[in-house]
């Protein structure tokens, strides 16, 4: 968290330190830290060996479509989600018309693995980017298999509404010795205001996925513009919230993954936090990078950013840097109302993969 430089000497130095370390204790208690808490994968439930009642044989999404339709599985689970916010006074979260879950549950069905993680090695949130996902995302997933299916020689039947049904309930009320309820605290969170909702099934597995998405900004240019490594970022924030910081995090570069490798995995999280950006360098950040910004003007809840992460790409090289937008939310918390991921490849250029 940014900490302020003094020149202050002689007598004046020992109330400036007193000054600073007050300073220094509101910041640490209002500018977050990352969160990498896990979103981590539900175990198999038992599945129902009644009859499906349809089949899903759709291609797999590519970057930039969108879901314009929404299937009556969309929302039935979408009830279900709601119903378990309003036992708890949260209230109900909108369909996303971004593709994100959709798509993750198309690629494991037809690549046959269960992850946060996908073929080319990209994680959720690096997947939203690609889709064109403005917000920030937070991924469950679970499927639900009959009892005669192994495998790929799946020969039994699922229900898809007593799937779904069984899978919401297990993450609401039977996570803890999976995931340590990662996944209830996700369905309840309170800042999440939307969900991408992904249902992909042959007539022996069903695959779900619940990207919980916190949508606050409106942004400028349609979202972040990012050229020759200049950063430039501006838009509106819906009221109450204000911008808090802006950190950086970064992820090796991602290498295609086998469906043996991606089912050995578990959770995930944000990467290696390196760098935070602020708006003059008498201020910086403890332990990792500071980037002093070009522009970073705030107005209430308007926000004007532009900044340079040339140098940063020098230090780290190839790899995935994701911007997170920390917002100042309701109670004195602060929560990522933005997740923005610039792939940069070997030549130190910003690229976009073809395929998510």
């Amino acid at each position: 968290m940014p900490k302020k430089k003094s020149s202050i000497s002689g007598a004046i130095l020992s109330l400036a330190i007193i000054a600073l370390i007050a300073a220094a204790a509101i910041l640490l208690y209002n500018n977050p830290q990352i969160l990498n808490y896990p979103i981590s994968i539900i175990s198999p439930t038992t599945a129902y060996n009644t009859t499906i009642n349809q089949t899903n044989t759709t291609t797999i999404i590519q970057a930039n479509d969108t879901v314009t339709n929404f299937t009556v599985d969309d929302y039935y689970i979408l009830s279900l989600i709601n119903k378990d916010r309003n036992q708890y006074g949260l209230k109900n979260v909108s369909l996303s018309s971004e593709p994100s879950g959709q798509q993750h549950t198309q690629s494991m069905l037809g690549n046959h693995y269960f992850s946060h993680w996908d073929v080319y090695g990209m994680k959720p949130y690096m997947r939203y980017t690609l889709l064109g996902g403005l917000g920030a995302v937070s991924e469950n997933i679970a499927f639900n298999s009959s009892s005669t299916c192994l495998g790929r020689l799946c020969k039994g039947t699922v229900n898809v509404e007593e799937a779904l049904k069984a899978m919401e309930y297990s993450m609401m009320y039977n996570d803890s010795a999976c995931c340590n309820n990662g996944h209830r605290d996700n369905i309840l969170d309170p800042n999440h205001n939307q969900v991408s909702i992904g249902i992909s099934y042959t007539s022996g597995i069903i695959y779900l996925d619940e990207d919980f998405i916190d949508n606050y900004i409106i942004w400028d240019n349609n979202g972040p513009d990012i050229s020759n490594n200049q950063v430039s970022m501006s838009g509106q924030i819906q009221a109450p919230y204000t911008l808090s910081s802006v950190l950086i995090v970064y992820d090796p570069p991602v290498t295609g993954m086998s469906a043996i490798e991606l089912n050995q995995t578990s959770s995930y999280g944000y990467g290696q936090q390196v760098a935070g950006v602020v708006s003059n360098p008498l201020y910086y950040y403890s332990g990792i990078n500071t980037i002093v910004a070009k522009k970073y003007g705030i107005d209430g809840n308007k926000f004007d950013i532009d900044f340079s992460v040339q140098d940063l790409i020098k230090q780290y090289g190839a790899g995935e840097y994701t911007m997170l937008l920390w917002l100042n939310g309701t109670n004195s918390s602060s929560f990522v109302g933005s997740s923005y991921t610039i792939f940069i490849n070997g030549s130190d250029q910003p690229y976009s993969p073809s395929y998510v």
